[in-house]
């Protein structure tokens, strides 16, 4: 598939700069993305990272610039060839998305096997960069792949979005509900009949009667107009996941002055807070839209999120055991970020690592 993509773009003059030859001085990039800018994580990037990178490249005064050449909306790769593609070469960075890496990415998913911790996005985001320093092998596994990885970024808080009121998990008995990959599990020991769908069919699956509703954010929702067929919203509070990340090819970052490398580090650590501000401002105007158009309301009160995470099998330790036996810290990292949790007072509707 990649090899086509790049035979394609030859044949129109288009090879990736990645690829292309470099000035002493000049340094060219391509970053892929699968989404478009218009998507929080991709668009942060973009106007935010890169023109930070830029101004304080050209104010350091040594002479090197980097060349952006942004391949998004499946230009140069789709969601499941964007880590391929950094890893290749094709692109000199990228904009992942770790939940389509399950193999490559292990470890990656641990905050979406133990849900209900009631941990806010810049909480996640600082207990995130604190356990690549404890947890070595979450940014080895990049080193792996001819990457280097340089930072997460936070998802919003799933929630649920269905044609029928959800005051209690008994409610979800027998219900048809749409979910993709990982997150199915949260739904594990509910009664619920899980049909596996991705985020951007669910609105015209619910539509067609394939099942009635789905876990899914605010914005989300509000972008694939999963609200508009489901218009019973119930926050759950899944909590949120670290699901994107940016990542340089391994030989790309070599040929990168030391100076430049320090500046790239520095400006995308705000990348996540760019998300963070952003997305709030979203959220809320898509929440008061969603009221103006009939959408009802409700929260699970905290015992029943306590309740919803008892009547689950543990599905923490069960992923920690998979990985284990493939010779994975995946029972250190469970201990590590509920310990975290922990120190910092979070509340957490069930010790995963204990019970």
């Amino acid at each position: 598939m990649l090899y086509r993509s790049l035979v394609i773009l030859a044949a129109f003059g288009l090879v990736p700069a990645a690829l292309a030859p470099a000035s002493a001085q000049t340094l060219e990039i391509t970053v892929a993305a699968a989404p478009p800018p218009a998507v929080t994580f991709v668009g942060t990037f973009k106007d935010r990272v890169v023109p930070a990178i830029d101004r304080r490249l050209a104010e350091s005064g040594k002479g090197f610039k980097i060349e952006w050449t942004h391949a998004y909306a499946f230009t140069l790769a789709k969601f499941n060839e964007v880590f391929e593609t950094v890893e290749e070469g094709i692109a000199g960075a990228g904009l992942i998305l770790k939940n389509f890496e399950p193999s490559n990415l292990p470890l990656e998913a641990y905050a979406v096997h133990m849900p209900f911790a009631s941990v806010t996005r810049d909480q996640l985001a600082a207990i995130d960069a604190k356990l690549r320093k404890t947890v070595a092998e979450l940014n080895q596994a990049y080193d792996k792949h001819n990457q280097l990885f340089i930072t997460s970024g936070v998802n919003d808080s799933m929630h649920l979005f269905t044609k029928f009121p959800v005051t209690r998990v008994e409610d979800l008995r027998n219900r048809k509900l749409g979910s993709s990959g990982t997150f199915a599990q949260w739904l594990r020991g509910t009664g619920a009949v899980t049909v596996d769908s991705s985020m951007n069919q669910s609105y015209t699956n619910i539509k067609n009667g394939v099942y009635e509703g789905y876990p899914i954010g605010v914005i989300l929702s509000f972008v694939y107009k999963t609200y508009s067929a489901a218009p019973y919203f119930t926050r759950v509070d899944f909590g949120p996941t670290i699901t994107s990340g940016i990542t340089f090819n391994t030989d790309i970052w070599k040929k990168i002055p030391a100076h430049a490398r320090q500046i790239i580090r520095e400006e995308s650590a705000k990348w996540v807070g760019y998300q963070n501000a952003l997305d709030a401002k979203k959220r809320t105007k898509f929440l008061a839209i969603m009221k103006k158009k009939g959408v009802q309301f409700s929260e699970l009160s905290a015992a029943e999120r306590r309740r919803w995470a008892s009547t689950m099998p543990n599905i923490a330790q069960e992923w920690a055991r998979r990985l284990d036996k493939r010779g994975h810290p995946g029972t250190r990292l469970m201990k590590a970020y509920m310990d975290e949790l922990r120190a910092r007072k979070i509340e957490v509707a069930r010790h995963w690592d204990r019970s």
